[in-house]
């Protein structure tokens, strides 16, 4: 019987669920991911300023400690998702997406955009809810358009391997 309200309670979580499982489980042990997770649900276009730099400072209190691969990955849908309700955030969160990749070795602008896409394909191929609709909007209309964002992320990323 137990098994059967498990895939009933599978099947009937919303799309906004099933992207974020893995950050509402962290949730239970970190309170910024809990306070992410409760605040991102409400995020959308009318998210009043302060709700949203609230978020914005929660999530960045979140430190997600793994590989660069596990990283890029656990923050993705995240990012993706702020910047299509908020896209003045991409100043502080497009780094999320940027340095992992920086990290692993690609350091060209013109290759991270169709990278990060590839990557996004990878991952639905892999599980259809990896991201919610208004992320993949967001990668596959206004990521596209970034070309000099993503280039200022490169050379932060320049700077600071520098120094």
């Amino acid at each position: 019987m137990k098994i059967f309200d498990w895939i009933k309670n599978i099947e009937s979580k919303t799309e906004f669920e099933k992207t974020f499982t893995d950050l509402k489980r962290m949730g239970e042990s970190i309170p910024s991911a809990k306070k992410t997770y409760e605040l991102l649900k409400e995020l959308n276009f009318e998210t009043s300023k302060s709700q949203s730099e609230l978020l914005l400072s929660e999530f960045n209190k979140i430190q997600y400690g793994s590989n660069t691969n596990s990283y890029f990955y656990f923050y993705f849908p995240i990012v993706t998702h702020i910047l299509f309700y908020k896209p003045k955030f991409e100043n502080e969160i497009l780094g999320y997406l940027i340095r992992p990749n920086f990290a692993n070795g690609d350091t060209e602008t013109k290759e991270l955009i169709p990278l990060i896409q590839s990557a996004m394909n990878f991952k639905l191929a892999e599980n259809k809810d990896y991201l919610t609709t208004e992320s993949k909007e967001w990668i596959m209309s206004e990521f596209l358009k970034m070309e000099s964002e993503v280039e200022r992320e490169v050379q932060k990323c320049w700077k600071e391997l520098n120094e």
